[in-house]
């Protein structure tokens, strides 16, 4: 079980060396789920997705429920169901004098790639997603301690006797919205549980083998401090596959030209492994969806969408499919913007003015655009239409200016300085 309370240890003073395998990354993060902030999925090299389990679901941490685990609750934790951690996947391994004879103490080896919160209780905005190793072992002789595990290899120097005289966790991502932290953590690919009911990577219940190392140690094994070599082989592990199609949208926006007709630009991507006979399509309110296509032997996926309507759509719904058996299909909605591009940012040093000219790829009714840097207030300061320049008098040189649009759009650029 996973302590509520976590120490962030991104070093332990008693490591000597580290050896760890070469890892392959978490290949991809999905889109935010609007429900509870987190993303709907993690997916790892070898096309294994895997989905956020939440009570009820039986492969959710069992002490974590908002109405059953006695901790005070918030109607955000309601909202979600749970309070203040859930799993993508997780994967146990404990030695101990009764399940291990001979063995001198308590050992644990906790891997996991978890969602939590920052500040501890349920809280949006504060959502974070961390890769996790976590290594406790009891010793009771002096020296050297080596564990090895799936993911790698770590020596201890001059351990000293004691219960949990070892006690090192390591959480790589643990930053509040960055999503894509996680990724680089030492989990990955997901172990698996063998024998794992359809749908998982395991029942979160039953000791099993796993498999899955990238390095070929599906164990957990200790040498040093009073342990010979102990090892074992069984895990719990629990995780609940994602159903759905692992793909993301990565740009969606508009442009309406002066002359010409009206488009939407859609980007997706389809982290790899992509199954044969997966397609994504887009559609715009009140049109017929067209394919996005995929570029080259690349996971991006394109399209251009011209549009009449005269009405600004503020969404296109993307769909993805995979033919199957069985087909599986995932539909997203995402918010049209436009693009901003910033034409000019020039600050002169002898007149403390600064001129800032931007456009936006909406030129028919064109949004209003505003500038932000340092100085310009929290409404920024409103631009001329149509790329003009607008001057700034009586502000300081700022390093860049971000410009907004009130249509979602926006674009940075560093400041020119001149005399």
């Amino acid at each position: 079980m996973l302590k509520k309370g976590r120490v962030l240890l991104l070093a332990a003073a008693l490591v000597l060396a580290f050896a760890q395998a070469a890892l392959p990354a978490l290949t991809a993060v999905g889109p935010v789920n609007p429900t509870n902030g987190f993303p709907v999925w993690y997916r790892d090299s070898l096309g294994q997705t895997v989905t956020l389990s939440v009570p009820p679901s039986p492969l959710s941490i069992p002490d974590n429920d908002p109405v059953l685990d006695g901790f005070p609750v918030n109607p955000f934790a309601l909202q979600i169901g749970f309070n203040s951690e859930a799993m993508y996947w997780h994967s146990t391994a404990t030695m101990d004098p009764v399940s291990n004879p001979g063995v001198p103490g308590d050992a644990l080896l906790v891997l996991a790639l978890e969602a939590a919160f920052a500040q501890g209780d349920a809280a949006n905005g504060d959502q974070m997603v961390f890769a996790r190793v976590r290594i406790r072992i009891d010793t009771t002789v002096a020296g050297d301690v080596t564990v090895t595990h799936p993911y790698g290899a770590r020596t201890y120097q001059n351990v000293q006797p004691g219960n949990r005289s070892i006690n090192d966790t390591i959480d790589i991502g643990a930053v509040p919205l960055n999503f894509n932290a996680a990724r680089v953590g030492d989990i990955g690919p997901f172990l698996k549980q063998v024998g794992a009911p359809p749908g998982s990577l395991g029942d979160a219940a039953t000791l099993a083998p796993v498999t899955g190392s990238p390095t070929g140690n599906n164990f957990f094994r200790v040498n040093g401090g009073g342990w010979n070599n102990a090892q074992t082989n069984l895990f719990v592990t629990g995780a609940e596959l994602f159903t759905g199609v692992p793909f993301k949208v990565t740009q969606s926006t508009v442009s309406v030209p002066a002359v010409g007709g009206a488009t939407a630009q859609v980007f997706a991507n389809f982290p790899r492994p992509i199954p044969a006979g997966s397609t994504i399509t887009a559609g715009l309110p009140g049109q017929a969806a067209v394919p996005l296509v995929r570029q080259g032997a690349t996971a991006v996926f394109a399209a251009l969408i011209p549009w009449a309507a005269p009405a600004f759509p503020a969404n296109v719904t993307v769909t993805g499919t995979i033919a199957g058996p069985p087909v599986q299909q995932t539909i997203l909605t995402a918010p049209l913007k436009d693009v901003v591009t910033i034409t000019k940012a020039t600050y002169a040093i002898a007149t403390r003015t600064l001129t800032v000219a931007a456009v936006s790829s909406v030129a028919v009714n064109p949004p209003a655009l505003r500038a932000f840097f340092p100085g310009a207030g929290a409404a920024g300061r409103l631009l001329n239409v149509g790329g003009a320049d607008t001057v700034i008098a009586n502000v300081n040189a700022p390093v860049s200016v971000t410009v907004r649009s009130a249509l979602g759009g926006a674009a940075t650029i560093q400041t020119t300085l001149l005399p």
